[in-house]
């Protein structure tokens, strides 16, 4: 109980802004399913309003109680997710047949569609009490990052470890403008158009990143030679995204930094002339805690970077000839 109190405690704010959503979302269901004509039916002020109002301070206490047993308060709001929304959902279902229950019993019964809005308008009230910080600082962080020079690449995949990667690129210089597959041909993905070969599109990137975990060897030895050709990056996302628990390797992201570049190590920040230079003075493991534009934070890791890596390095050199290692 005393951890349940703490918790709403250092969200007052959260509270406050939740007893306004559960009472607001019932009162303009009302409002929604009686205001006609610019006035309410006599029914509505002789019975709901006054049933309304009366069953309020009670769903107002029990809601409140539900959302903290459920976690909705104590959470870190920034980085919220599936999970959250999850529980989000739950607890206003459960507080919606409290509503239901509790007014039929105690009050009065309402009309269906009165339960049904207000219960609509209470998940979006309360999801978007929670959710609007993290809307606002992925907003800001797209505004800073169109503000930086974008390196232009290729994914090659159009699966879920392609959708990784094109979600994971815009957190950093570079941009997905094309996927590549044959299948998928003509659609898009996450924004992004998907074509059926790669050839016609390389003139138009820098960068290449493979996702397709069903790419053979011998596409993909193909595929670094031609890059190889034009003098352009390639990176294989496949085992990236599967197994390396979100680290990220950035010596080839250095590597076509051309222009300024800072770096934060455990917060010691050194400014480059590009990104080459930046490499030459780093000579340790390290791991990456954020990328904002031309500026990349990192922190020193241990000797083995991660349990497995060691393996994954080994197969992905003898798949398809290429030596991935950390700085």
């Amino acid at each position: 109980m005393k951890k349940i109190w703490n918790s709403i405690a250092r969200d007052l704010w959260i509270v406050l802004l939740d007893i306004v959503a559960v009472n607001a979302s019932y009162l303009l269901a009302l409002l929604i399913r009686f205001f006609v004509n610019g006035e309410f039916r006599e029914i509505v002020n002789t019975t709901y309003l006054p049933a309304f109002w009366t069953f309020a301070p009670f769903y107002t206490i029990l809601a409140i109680a539900v959302f903290a047993v459920l976690r909705l308060y104590g959470g870190m709001w920034r980085y919220a997710g599936m999970n959250d929304m999850n529980r989000i959902l739950c607890a206003c279902g459960i507080t919606t047949v409290i509503q239901v229950v509790g007014t039929c019993l105690f009050v009065a019964r309402m009309p269906i569609t009165y339960y049904v809005i207000g219960a609509l308008l209470q998940f979006i009230f309360v999801a978007m009490i929670r959710f609007a910080n993290r809307i606002i600082q992925v907003e800001k962080k797209k505004v800073a990052n169109r503000k930086t020079p974008v390196v232009p690449s290729m994914v090659i995949g159009a699966g879920e470890t392609a959708r990784k990667a094109i979600v994971h690129l815009e957190e950093t210089p570079f941009r997905a403008v094309v996927a590549v597959d044959e299948k998928s041909a003509g659609k898009w993905l996450n924004g992004v158009p998907v074509v059926a070969d790669y050839g016609e599109s390389l003139s138009s990137v820098r960068a290449v990143f493979i996702a397709d975990g069903t790419l053979s060897a011998e596409k993909r030895k193909e595929i670094n030679d031609k890059c190889a050709a034009l003098n352009i990056e390639v990176q294989d996302y496949t085992g990236y995204l599967s197994n390396l628990g979100g680290r990220i390797p950035v010596s080839s992201l250095l590597e076509m930094m051309n222009g300024p570049v800072r770096i934060s190590v455990d917060g010691d920040e050194h400014e480059y002339v590009d990104g080459a230079e930046a490499l030459k003075a780093l000579r340790d493991h390290y791991e990456v805690e954020s990328i904002e534009g031309a500026k990349i934070s990192l922190k020193k890791a241990s000797s083995v970077p991660y349990a497995g890596y060691d393996a994954w390095a080994q197969k992905h050199k003898e798949n398809t000839g290429e030596d991935v290692s950390f700085f």
